[in-house]
């Protein structure tokens, strides 16, 4: 039985763009028979991941497409002058087609982690290494971590986002507050948020929900600029949020 792998899935929705090589043979990244470069022709010096790859002697066409350093296609669909790398940017497939995503449309991948119906979501936070062959159909690939389930995200980056309206994502991810700023969001609210987010703290999923989120000054092009001057102004701003909170504070 052939396994669909996700370089395949996400070539079959770019429309196939047409890569190196005609020779046939296994694909050393995904396993499966099909026509490519010679993988000793391919590969670099700098190539680290020798310990994921599998027996084989080429390097497929979809394979290439999702290692490309230099995509004329991924330079097209973002709109920019120079030739663009597929590890800068976080892919999803979604209806079948490709959304190649940067860090300016982290609202965009909420939508789509939390509403659409994906079946490839890779989420580059550094934008530095190659995430498209480790990933899984129907799990979200984080930087070099799988998380197979969402559930609970929405809250979290609810809670998150609402704290990102005073700190900062260094004090979220730590735990560690300036006293100040405590005292001006509100200290009540404060610990009821925290105390929603601490047991969720270091796991894959408070790390996604750190990375999408985002102040209003971001999601709106800095044309509103979200200002926190007390506990109140806050409860407004998640209030009104579309992705409100679901549990009690």
């Amino acid at each position: 039985m052939i396994v669909e792998r996700v370089t395949h899935t996400l070539w079959t929705a770019a429309d196939r763009p047409p890569m190196d090589g005609d020779r046939g043979g296994i694909c050393r990244v995904c396993g499966q028979q099909s026509d490519g470069l010679p993988f000793s022709d391919w590969v670099r010096p700098t190539f680290t991941d020798w310990d994921k790859l599998l027996p084989g002697d080429i390097l497929c066409q979809a394979c290439q497409f999702a290692f490309a350093e230099k995509s004329e296609l991924l330079t097209q669909r973002t709109g920019k002058e120079k030739l663009q790398r597929m590890r800068n940017y976080s892919h999803f497939v979604v209806g079948g087609r490709w959304l190649p995503l940067s860090k300016a449309n982290k609202a965009r991948m909420a939508r789509i982690l939390l509403h659409e119906d994906w079946r490839v979501a890779i989420v580059a936070q550094s934008g530095q290494k190659h995430l498209i062959f480790r990933a899984y159909l129907g799990i979200v690939q984080f930087e070099e971590q799988q998380i197979p389930d969402l559930r609970g995200l929405s809250d979290l980056l609810a809670i998150v986002e609402a704290l990102y309206s005073s700190f900062s994502k260094a004090e979220i991810r730590a735990g560690d507050y300036a006293q100040h700023r405590i005292l001006r969001f509100g200290l009540e609210y404060w610990w009821e948020l925290e105390k929603a987010l601490w047991p969720q703290r270091q796991t894959a999923l408070f790390e996604l929900a750190l990375f999408l989120a985002q102040r209003k000054e971001e999601e709106n092009g800095g044309i509103e600029r979200a200002t926190q001057s007390g506990s109140g102004a806050a409860r407004c701003d998640l209030a009104g949020h579309s992705r409100q909170l679901q549990i009690p504070l």
